[in-house]
């Protein structure tokens, strides 16, 4: 009945919205990770179509967001691959620059087999990630540009943009890998490589 004031404490309250949310420190480094690949595929986006949309030889353009999304799904495993690449490609899509809806099924289906196939019977190098990465961008433009003849947006005579783009595209492989292997090393595995 008689209550003492010190026996009733009320819990402390803080205002960081990550500390009420009881992350652990692999949690929160993994959420970090997540995050800082969601913005370099921003910042891809954002390079893509304001300073490399006037860079163009013979017409043919770098897909960098192509190239992104298919180079960081190589850092999971097939199962966070395809959460990763269903919702990065339909970022990609919405960004307004991709070719089609069918990006979506695209990019999706031709990294999860990727993936697959890497981490069945290649080992993790950047000589495996690069060649996975450049056959997956090799019919990834391939696969747009039978599309877009089977949907009458573009024509035979436009085969040449197609392999300029894509070579374009791999060019800048290396470049991207030692970021995409900086972010990976947050929080999960490391990749010794």
């Amino acid at each position: 009945m008689f209550r003492r004031k010190y026996e009733f404490k009320p819990d402390r309250t803080d205002s960081g919205i990550l500390n009420k949310l009881h992350l652990t420190k692999r949690q929160r480094l993994l959420l970090l990770k997540w995050v800082l690949t969601g913005l370099f595929l921003v910042l891809l986006s954002l390079v893509q179509d304001t300073m490399l949309s006037r860079v163009s030889i013979y017409g043919a353009t770098f897909d960098l967001l192509a190239c992104g999304i298919l180079l960081g799904c190589m850092f999971f495993d097939p199962d966070t691959a395809a959460v990763y690449l269903l919702v990065s490609s339909a970022f990609y899509y919405f960004s307004g620059t991709a070719p089609g809806v069918y990006i979506i099924a695209v990019l999706t289906f031709l990294g999860v087999m990727l993936c697959i196939f890497r981490r069945s019977y290649l080992r993790r190098s950047f000589s495996s990630t690069f060649l996975c990465t450049v056959f997956g961008l090799i019919v990834y433009k391939l696969l747009v540009f039978v599309i877009g003849l089977f949907l009458g947006s573009t024509t035979w005579d436009r085969y040449l943009i197609f392999a300029i783009s894509a070579g374009l595209s791999i060019a800048v492989i290396p470049l991207f890998y030692p970021i995409f292997l900086a972010i990976r090393n947050f929080g999960g595995e490391t990749w010794k490589e």
